[in-house]
């Protein structure tokens, strides 16, 4: 295999020529030492990065970015996260979940697409909750006219009633989606999840939770939770949920009709931002669900780490991300619609927001060029602008480059 400098040498783009192809392996040397030194030390310890490196994030961003994943990959503060992955289990804390993993067709040129299936069952007996993620390993058929990718079956990380869909849970499967994408292989863009009815609860709870993690969302046989599945959250995002028209235990199909009146609504509003479908199945009570070939449906949707406008309403004090925004103390009843419009100006609605970051991206907004921020109708000017050091600071918080941020506006009231 080829040094980690020569890979990422190979994959600058073929236009690079002379005088720019010298800069190009410079950034790559330079850039990728400081970045292996960063990676390597102690949170006390990390070295202090040379300013004069971000001219390489304004003009070599896509390159930049490259460099500095591959040295977050290969550092050593992985040693857990891989003793796990290579024992085919997930935790949070003390909270451990296992999974199944298999391969269908070959891997694409960008990477594997990722399937996260979750599994029927909460809140009966471990044996049951077992038999049900034995089911779910075959549930989803294998799809192999569509392409290439990994089909994971997650076990619920406990046997109670919730287990897919409470606080625990979001942490655990933030760490699964990190682990494939440092050592899977798997396309960042290219991550689903999807599950029946207990662990389609789960998908209605992690999905609008934790859009910007996957390209697509499916939940069966489930319904949306009180307080937690916020339906404006899925800005961007495919989201499709299925439900029977006699699936009337535990209100779930009102439930699902008031959630598609919701999206209605927003779809009014906002138009295509919302791509969220209600399947309506008439005839149909809470078992036998058409949907098992839905792995073919999702598979052409590609996530969008950048958008230029986000919608969230904060449910908890555990998500601390959407998209390009980051709340250090979050919690239910927060909520925060944001736009990025021509000229670099953000423009800012909240409720109850006190403290507020924006992680943005150097090809969002540009690495030097002034930020307006209008925040309720207040107009501040920032100067911040696109770091290495912001850049190694947030992909070491996220593990994911796509949602890495090289400009950090903090603001408080």
């Amino acid at each position: 295999m080829l040094p980690r400098v020569l890979r990422c040498l190979v994959s600058l783009p073929l236009l690079l020529t002379g005088l720019q192809a010298q800069i190009g392996a410079d950034l790559t040397r330079n850039v990728g030492v400081v970045a292996d030194a960063w990676f390597a030390a102690t949170p006390d310890a990390r070295p202090e990065v040379p300013a004069d490196l971000d001219g390489y994030l304004w003009s070599f961003p896509d390159q930049v970015r490259a460099v500095v994943w591959e040295s977050y990959k290969e550092a050593p503060l992985h040693a857990a996260l891989k003793k796990d992955f290579d024992a085919k289990k997930v935790r949070n804390g003390a909270y451990v979940s296992p999974y199944t993993l298999k391969a269908v067709g070959e891997m694409p040129a960008g990477g594997w697409p990722l399937f996260i299936a979750m599994h029927g069952g909460g809140g009966v007996p471990k044996g049951v909750n077992d038999s049900q993620w034995r089911v779910m390993q075959r549930y989803y058929r294998d799809q192999e006219d569509v392409g290439g990718y990994l089909y994971l079956a997650l076990r619920a990380p406990t046997d109670e009633w919730n287990g897919f869909y409470t606080g625990y849970v979001y942490p655990l499967i933030r760490n699964l989606v990190r682990q494939f994408l440092l050592f899977g292989d798997v396309d960042a863009d290219r991550v689903y999840i999807l599950g029946y009815s207990h662990g389609g609860y789960g998908a209605f709870s992690i999905g609008p939770k934790m859009p910007d993690l996957f390209a697509a969302i499916h939940s069966s046989a489930a319904a949306p939770t009180d307080g937690q599945s916020a339906a404006q959250n899925l800005m961007n995002t495919r989201f499709t949920f299925m439900i029977g028209e006699k699936d009337t235990a535990h209100g779930r199909a009102t439930r699902c009709q008031g959630f598609a009146s919701t999206v209605k609504e927003l779809k009014a509003a906002h138009g295509e931002r919302y791509p969220v479908v209600m399947e309506w199945k008439a005839g149909y009570g809470h078992g036998g669900l058409p949907d098992r070939d839905k792995i073919k449906d999702m598979y052409g949707w590609t996530r969008k780490p950048r958008p230029t406008s986000v919608s969230w309403a904060l449910t908890d004090d555990i998500v601390k991300d959407h998209f390009w925004l980051h709340v250090p103390a979050p919690r239910g009843g927060q909520s925060i619609i944001a736009d990025i419009g021509a000229g670099n100006r953000v423009a800012l609605k909240t409720q109850n927001i006190d403290v507020l970051e924006l992680w943005f991206d150097e090809r969002q907004v540009g690495g030097e060029a002034p930020l307006t921020i209008e925040w309720d109708g207040v107009t501040i000017p920032v100067t911040a602008q696109a770091s290495l050091t912001t850049l190694l600071e947030t992909l070491l918080a996220r593990g994911d480059v796509e949602r890495a941020a090289s400009r950090r506006v903090v603001l408080k009231r």
